[in-house]
């Protein structure tokens, strides 16, 4: 196909993305921007990863609950150790403890990349309370954690 040619679908496919988008209320509208960004996360890094040794976490994906290594994790998102069956844009649930092991946070995830030894997700944390335990796990991932130089 000749570039002209690509550059003309493409030029359609994106009206065409505009015009529905468009057509959303606001809450629609802002679901859709996140997702679109989630894109960011796969070509390139925002956020310092942070190695994890002994970090394990609940792993739930469709009803499937397994407890899985965390092999690094940074704010944007986690590489999970697993043999688990999954696709690219499936959700997950992560379960993380807290230093106590006391209580639990639940994050929203979605899978990225899966490879034969684990997956990449990404972080949902697409309200308030899911970005408060975002935080409340990074603060203790950097206390025990080793940054991955790059």
């Amino acid at each position: 196909m000749a570039d002209d040619s690509i550059n003309e679908i493409s030029e359609n496919l994106v009206e065409t993305i505009i015009d529905k988008v468009k057509r959303l209320n606001i809450d629609q509208q802002r679901y859709i921007l996140r997702q679109i960004q989630k894109f960011d996360y796969i070509d390139r890094r925002q956020f310092k990863r942070f190695r994890c040794e002994h970090l394990v976490v609940g792993f739930d994906v469709e009803g499937s609950q397994t407890r899985e290594p965390v092999k690094d994790i940074s704010e944007g998102g986690a590489f999970i150790g697993t043999s688990v069956p999954v696709t690219i844009g499936q959700k997950a649930i992560l379960t993380f403890a807290d230093k106590d092991g006391r209580a639990q946070f639940r994050i929203n995830t979605t899978i990225v990349r899966a490879i034969q030894n684990g997956v990449a997700v990404v972080f949902d944390a697409d309200n308030a309370h899911q970005r408060l335990k975002l935080k409340s796990i990074m603060n203790y991932v950097k206390s025990v954690g080793v940054i991955i130089d790059e």
